[in-house]
């Protein structure tokens, strides 16, 4: 999550503070047997802590609250599992995450030494394990990752449309083989070669596995071994995919490895780089902390220094695609975009690099032009018939409500003042969304135009610049903010945050 800089709330500190709850609750649902128990049957709350063998008072008080937390759900008195407990949590559910809950309980204690490091340097906490601790991590860290990755692996294929019936993937770094396994099972004509550690390799290759994946144990560090699996399948891959890999190794090695993996796609071939960004969101963030606090020096590159990282491969053109878990993937190429996807999260990305605090995805059908705001206009600002971007020399609301109708999708930004530099930036978004194919890309501002202190009667001096605001169309923008989930009030005291609210239009 992101804290809004509008967010001042105490809820929100409470929330941040006693997190660690959640964990601790979830773990011990699933530790105690109850999420097992009440997935084999619905049972009463006395007959569960029966068979759990927890005591009646604890055990009830414990019940409320997962009935309470979406864990469990009670109907006439018996007891049923949530989707998501039953989805997340039960260890007959193919998706069950129970090995993440106990690897995340073991990397709890080096986070609470993040002082340490940040006193003392990346790998401060990192020592020698005895070899039967150091293996017993090292499974628990196998299995985590694998079942993180039946969920992501589901997440990032689905957004990958429109690959032909047959070619080559190629997965660098690919553990268990989920990703693969996954891709298999939606483009069952591909060929697809699993390359990982030869330890990591023999212990996948335990598991029953589809004809058409292949395993070719490596070390993609040593430069040689690298080059024969690029000479064998030089130019022949179809899909190269590098998946939570590149966050494993400093700048240097993945130019290393970048730079002898681009002979590996074929001339239109793609390489994904599916991992978390520590700029792309709140998630991304922590998990550069994660790297920071439990390796020697992993770490979570920006989205521009994996551009970089890649341009410097050759991969000229790239596309960003968001996935719901908050991983992302970039997709590029050597010869053209990749066309598969017509996401505003580019644009998002965009807004929060020119400094807008949020950027949204909405639907313009949402909007609504009211007779009254207009009125407010007319009858409570200085600002009337005095500026060419201002009613009555603005869009009326029939014209606004006309060129609605020509859009499906827009973005609502939220930023701060001064108000000349927040419309500067505006203009800057809808540049930017034009050179990126939205060529019917048109801003509308916030509060009145700024570029001169006073408009000359005969015409606008700055018509290249000048854009409607959404009040002088007739837009409830309070209304407009709260639909997007933005909380926006009138200004009560002399320190209350200020926030502007625009709009972009792209399709």
């Amino acid at each position: 999550m992101k804290i809004l800089p509008s967010d001042n709330s105490y809820s929100t500190f409470c929330e941040l503070t006693s997190g660690y709850r959640l964990f601790c609750v979830m773990r011990e649902a699933v530790r105690s047997g109850i999420i097992d128990r009440v997935a084999a049957g619905a049972c009463t709350p006395e007959e569960l802590l029966v068979s759990c063998g927890l005591r009646l008072e604890e055990g009830l008080r414990f019940i409320r609250s997962l009935v309470n937390m979406g864990l469990l759900e009670q109907y006439d008195g018996q007891l049923y599992l949530t989707r998501f407990a039953a989805t997340y949590l039960a260890g007959a559910s193919p998706l069950n995450q129970r090995s993440v809950l106990e690897f995340e309980e073991l990397l709890m204690e080096n986070w609470s030494r993040l002082g340490t490091v940040l006193a003392e340097g990346q790998g401060a906490l990192i020592s020698e394990q005895p070899r039967d601790e150091y293996q017993r991590r090292l499974t628990l860290f196998q299995q985590a990752m694998a079942e993180a990755a039946h969920v992501r692996a589901r997440e990032l294929w689905e957004a990958l449309p429109g690959l032909p019936e047959s070619g080559l993937i190629v997965d660098i770094g690919a553990g268990d083989g989920s990703y693969l396994r996954a891709f298999l099972e939606r483009h069952p004509g591909w060929q697809a070669i699993a390359c990982d550690l030869p330890d990591v390799c023999a212990a996948a290759q335990s598991c029953p596995a589809p004809e058409n994946l292949h395993w070719h144990p490596i070390n993609i560090l040593e430069p040689a071994e690298l080059e024969k699996l690029v000479a064998a399948h030089r130019a022949s891959a179809a899909v190269v995919l590098l998946s939570n890999l590149i966050h494993c190794y400093s700048a240097a090695e993945n130019r290393a490895l970048l730079a002898q993996l681009q002979e590996l796609p074929g001339t239109d071939g793609l390489l994904v780089v599916h991992d978390f960004f520590s700029d792309a969101n709140g998630f991304g963030a922590l998990y550069d902390l994660h790297m920071l606090v439990n390796t020697w020096n992993g770490r979570c590159y920006t989205l521009e220094e994996t551009a970089d990282l890649l341009r410097q491969a050759g991969f000229l053109h790239q596309t960003l695609l968001e996935l719901p878990s908050r991983s992302h993937a970039v997709i590029a190429s050597r010869s053209r975009p990749y066309q598969g996807s017509s996401s505003l999260y580019p644009l998002r990305i965009k807004a929060g690099q020119l400094g807008f605090h949020a950027a949204l995805d909405l639907d313009p059908a949402v909007i609504r032009s009211e007779a009254w705001v207009r009125a407010k206009c007319a009858y409570g600002c200085g600002e009337y018939g005095r500026k060419w971007s201002c009613p009555p020399h603005s869009m009326g609301s029939e014209e606004f409500r006309e060129l609605l109708g020509g859009y499906s999708r827009a973005l609502l930004v939220a930023g701060q003042p001064p108000l000349r530099s927040f419309q500067e930036r505006l203009l800057e978004l809808e540049k930017s969304a034009f050179l990126a194919g939205f060529k019917k890309a048109l801003v509308f501002s916030g509060g009145p135009c700024c570029w001169c202190d006073s408009c000359p009667d005969e015409r606008c001096a700055f018509p290249e610049k000048r854009r409607p605001s959404l009040e002088s169309c007739g837009c409830d923008v309070f209304a407009l903010a709260g639909s997007a989930g933005l909380t926006v009030a009138p200004l009560r005291n002399s320190d209350d945050f200020v926030q502007y609210i625009g709009m972009l239009l792209v399709d």
